[in-house]
């Protein structure tokens, strides 16, 4: 284990090279003093490096975990951030294999030491986290961690996030040297984190007054215009000398107006569904969406276990919530199902969301892609996702978006 009394640097405590305890009376150089330094800055260089040009917070967050995994030399590392109320919103973590992620399930939701950090202004170091008062235990498949160092991210007054490190069960303690890099860190990122999180809030904004804006138009223009075309059309139908395979056109030409308006109006509503007003979150959003979207005497059954949920973006977050409000409407007003499940789990390759139920089914030869199956579509497009859509004549339909895990970014090719 570390002496106390070594340097500091980024990568671990330095020999003791004299001044200390251990220096046998050797008093250190000022060479010492000024590499000690020299160590310092060019830690805090390199962190300022990994923050610059990318407002991608998701980004921005798994960047800083990994840094403080390697200044504190620590075997796990997470950060996460919170809302104006001390709510936990993303939890990012490092040095836990896919594999072992799967099997513990879901992120933590912020009870524990995770809560007590979101209040805390000071850093808390433990030999042993679970000896302490908030400890509430693991997840099964968790490993045994022991060593603790929480240090919280302030911007102002507020705590907009935490950093965490820990260390298996049998490794050393965290040192104050460990403490004083993570806490040099979290007033550097303070920064950084609060621009990302307000850029990606005005984002939010911004995304639900569009919303707004578009429900607007689609009602105000288009389906007036629509209805006005259908009356047209309507009033040609009255006259009697109208020959029968015109009427029979015209007739159609109605019908498929006015399910064009049922289209419409239902994508209306879903553009205007309420929605929370934190950041959108899938595990929490979901069973928010089915509630508003499936009528009392359908069972449903929800399943989240992806891990990697905190990989997407707000955005992405919009359009799998979109879909899966789609999907819903579609089972609930065309399937007439009695149950509706809805999964969402990852492999090493993808996450997978899948809407599922038991109802009338479908036969694709005889069905035609409304406005909201064609927006599915176009949101899975921009996912950069795989859509499928089965549906099965009285055994159910399958809606099944497959988002792979590592995508490129604009601009990895250049």
């Amino acid at each position: 284990m570390a002496d106390e009394n070594q340097l500091w640097r980024p990568d671990g405590p330095l020999a003791d090279e004299g001044g200390g305890p251990n220096s046998g009376g050797r008093e250190r150089t000022d060479g010492v003093e000024h590499r000690d330094r020299q160590q310092l800055f060019d830690a805090l260089a390199e962190t300022s490096q990994l923050l610059t040009g990318d407002e991608n917070l998701v980004h921005t967050l798994q960047r800083i975990a990994e840094r403080a995994r390697q200044l504190t030399g620590a075997e796990f590392a997470a950060l996460s951030t919170f809302d104006d109320a001390g709510v936990l919103e993303r939890f990012i973590y490092v040095g836990i294999p896919d594999r072992l992620a799967r099997k513990i399930g879901s992120p933590p939701v912020g009870r524990g030491l995770l809560g007590i950090l979101a209040r805390h202004h000071r850093p808390i170091r433990l030999d042993d986290l679970a000896n302490h008062e908030a400890y509430t235990g693991w997840p099964e498949g968790h490993p045994d961690m022991a060593a603790f160092l929480g240090v919280p991210i302030r911007a102002g007054s507020r705590t907009i996030g935490s950093l965490y490190m820990t260390r298996m069960r049998g490794a050393p303690s965290f040192t104050a040297r460990d403490e004083f890099a993570a806490t040099v860190l979290a007033m550097q990122v303070a920064l950084s984190v609060s621009t990302v999180i307000a850029h990606e809030r005005r984002g939010r904004v911004t995304l639900l007054e569009e919303r707004v804006r578009i429900a607007h138009d689609l009602h105000d223009g288009t389906i007036q215009s629509l209805y006005a075309l259908g009356l047209e059309q309507d009033a040609y139908l009255q006259r009697p000398d109208l020959p029968d395979d015109v009427r029979e056109i015209l007739e159609t030409s109605v019908d498929r107006i006015n399910a064009l308006i049922g289209d419409i109006r239902q994508y209306i509503a879903m553009l205007e569904a309420e929605v929370p007003h934190a950041e959108p979150d899938l595990a929490r959003d979901i069973p928010f969406v089915i509630k508003q979207m499936v009528t009392p005497g359908i069972d449903t059954v929800v399943n989240i276990t992806a891990p990697a949920l905190q990989e997407f973006s707000s955005r992405e977050v919009e359009d799998l919530l979109f879909i899966t409000r789609e999907a819903l409407s579609n089972s609930v007003r065309h399937g007439h199902p009695t149950k509706i499940a809805v999964d969402v789990r990852q492999t090493p390759l993808e996450t997978a969301l899948t809407i599922q139920d038991n109802g009338a089914g479908f036969d694709p030869a005889n069905v035609k892609a409304g406005l909201g199956t064609t927006t599915m579509h176009t949101r899975a497009e921009r996912l950069g996702a795989d859509l499928a859509v089965i549906g099965i004549p009285g055994m159910g339909t399958t809606v099944r978006v497959a988002i792979p895990r590592f995508r490129e970014e604009p601009g990895d090719d250049e």
